[in-house]
């Protein structure tokens, strides 16, 4: 018997690279997870970035948060820029308000990561 040690063979070598095409391609999806509101589309990650910032108390939880509560919320550094559209348009506090709603249902997001969570 050979005391060479046995390396990977042919056959483990596909399906070690079969694993690492797939794991790629998949934490490419969950980085992609996007959150639609109307016309607005979102990465999940930057909505996350804008819980945090609600959660600082920048806005309200009730449907008519006033427009003070939105407007120190858009003027905050932190925001990220992709909500600066929102900012400014008239349903502004109402956006924001579905978006923080998300914030529950975060989770499931996340698991399905696809085309059927567009929205979420």
């Amino acid at each position: 018997e050979s005391s060479e040690a046995k390396f990977l063979t042919p056959v483990s070598m596909k399906t070690l690279f079969a694993i690492l095409f797939l794991t790629s391609c998949l934490s490419s999806l969950v980085e992609n997870v996007m959150v639609q509101d109307g016309d607005y589309e979102f990465l999940l990650e930057e909505v996350k970035q804008l819980w945090l910032l609600m959660n600082k108390g920048h806005l309200g939880s009730t449907p008519d948060a006033d427009k003070s509560q939105v407007s120190t919320l858009c003027k905050n550094p932190e925001l990220p820029e992709v909500f600066q559209p929102v900012c400014v348009s008239n349903d502004a506090s109402q956006v924001f308000l579905r978006l923080k709603e998300l914030s529950v249902k975060a989770d499931i997001c996340e698991i399905c990561a696809y085309a059927a969570c567009s929205g979420c």
